[in-house]
């Protein structure tokens, strides 16, 4: 019967290292689940020089929990070799600057209670038994995860709101424009400006100069119509339905 980790709260420490020295070396780096959170999107998808609706094709796979009211966009695995990530080589990740949230946190995990667990294995990870001794909020202050984690804070605000619990998302339709809005911020801008969103939406004209080039202020606009469009918040401005019908004459 295997027991419950322990918990860590932000004042404890924890035993940690990892290294080209240790032989277990990017091990962790296979064969395991790594969400993105949008912002995990956006830093590798400009990494890569490659547009959000490529990389997301090419990189990912999309996740529906039932007890979850988003979805989930997971990492692929590279099926040819090992089900290794495709960003790791023998020398270490090759966008380690740009790495996920998940990643920045190992082999730390949250807990719901606000608390911290490691989620590595001693017998495999061998840095836990040979490593440095870490205070928890210096480690994430050091991997830069408290920082991902605040980029993130229009994500976290929205799964977490208590409207979503009554939501259950099972039309792919609905479920394939949360992920444009959320995820795909390349996809959503051409969505946006070659649509007929702007001509149902009032956007101030400083906000539709942002959106054409800066992708956080795209992705801010992601998050504003889901939250229109899901929980029925008033965070995008309709225009004048007679000033709809005159425009579309």
């Amino acid at each position: 019967m295997s027991q419950e980790k322990p918990q860590l709260k932000l004042e404890d420490n924890f035993t940690f290292a990892c290294h080209r020295g240790l032989d277990c070396y990017t091990s962790c780096c296979r064969d395991v689940n790594i969400f993105l959170t949008p912002n995990d999107v956006l830093r590798l998808k400009k990494a890569l020089g490659m547009t959000s609706t490529e990389f997301l094709h090419k990189y990912t796979d999309l996740v529906v929990v039932t007890d979850r009211h988003l979805p989930l966009i997971q990492l692929k695995m590279d099926e040819s070799n090992d089900k290794r990530c495709f960003f790791v080589r023998s020398h270490g990740c090759l966008y380690y600057a740009d790495r996920p949230w998940a990643c920045r946190m190992f082999p730390l995990d949250e807990r719901p209670d606000a608390g911290f667990t490691i989620v590595a294995d001693p017998q495999k990870c061998h840095g836990l038994v040979k490593g440095d001794d870490w205070q928890v909020k210096e480690w994430l202050k050091d991997q830069g995860a408290i920082q991902s984690k605040e980029a993130d804070g229009s994500y976290d605000g929205l799964s977490g709101h208590h409207l979503m619990r009554d939501l259950d998302i099972t039309n792919d339709q609905i479920l394939q424009m949360v992920v444009t809005a959320l995820w795909d911020v390349d996809g959503f801008r051409k969505m946006v400006l070659n649509s007929s969103f702007l001509d149902k939406f009032e956007l101030e004209p400083e906000r539709l100069d942002a959106i054409k080039t800066d992708d956080a202020a795209m992705m801010d606009l992601g998050y504003d119509w889901v939250r229109f469009g899901l929980l029925g918040q008033k965070t995008l401005k309709l225009k004048d339905q007679t000033e709809q019908a005159t425009g579309s004459n």
